[in-house]
């Protein structure tokens, strides 16, 4: 019988509490490389719906960064270096345009497995006007063509959750695994073994703040699989 244990997000679109002024689309959610690549790119491109002319701002996080790894990002008239988390000088978004300045820049140091950074672009004026996304970043051993695809948790649901929400996972048998729910500052609130290889997890909510949080799926003390919960009580 599938164990039900209590739990939690990436990447689909999501929205916040409060109406926004922001979408995206073009997201590369996902980017590949081995040991031999010394970079990866992603790319997203920003919609400002609005319409008034938005001074954006960009804030990265990491949900989970391989050690020996760095990342790195490009923002408005900037690129910013390693270590750098928020953006100095502000995009400024048209009413109805896209900006298009964004880049995310990763490098792995031939250090193998899945970097997930989250990234939070606001309007400066009023930081609750904000569209949040993630971008795992995977670098596998030479020769291998596809991450292991056995380690997987399915989009959280309902999403946006009020009280609770439930998700399925995979891993692969004998593994050992634990899910992580990550607020959007990094922090885990939440952590839960996996002692099944196929289960289903079911969350409550109600003790969570509204907001964005991540659900990452760690196998033998790697991260495997990202999904995004939006929290709203």
């Amino acid at each position: 019988m599938k164990k039900i244990i209590l739990a939690l997000i990436l990447i689909s679109s999501a929205s916040l509490v409060k109406a926004q002024s922001f979408s995206y689309t073009g997201l590369s959610a996902d980017v590949y490389g081995s040991v031999e690549d010394s970079l990866l790119h992603s790319y997203v491109y920003v919609i400002n719906n609005s319409q008034n002319t938005i001074d954006a701002s960009l804030n990265a996080y990491d949900v989970y960064k391989v050690p020996g790894t760095e990342h790195n990002f490009c923002w408005g008239i900037l690129c910013y270096g390693v270590g750098v988390m928020s953006s100095a000088i502000p995009a400024t978004i048209n009413a109805g345009a896209t900006e298009a300045s964004f880049r995310g820049d990763y490098l792995g140091h031939g250090y193998v497995g899945t970097t997930t950074v989250a990234y939070t672009v606001f309007d400066g004026n009023n930081p609750l006007d904000s569209v949040q996304f993630a971008i795992n970043y995977h670098i596998t051993p030479v020769g291998i063509k596809e991450v292991n695809r056995m380690n997987s948790i399915s989009a959280p649901s309902p999403n946006p959750a009020r009280s609770i929400t439930a998700f399925n996972y995979n891993i692969k048998s004998g593994s050992k695994a634990e899910v992580k729910i990550i607020n959007m500052l990094g922090k885990t609130v939440k952590s839960i073994d996996v002692n099944t290889s196929t289960g289903n997890v079911v969350l409550s909510t109600a003790d969570l703040p509204s907001g964005v949080y991540f659900i990452s799926l760690n196998v033998e003390g790697k991260n495997s699989a990202v999904q995004k919960l939006v929290v709203n009580r």
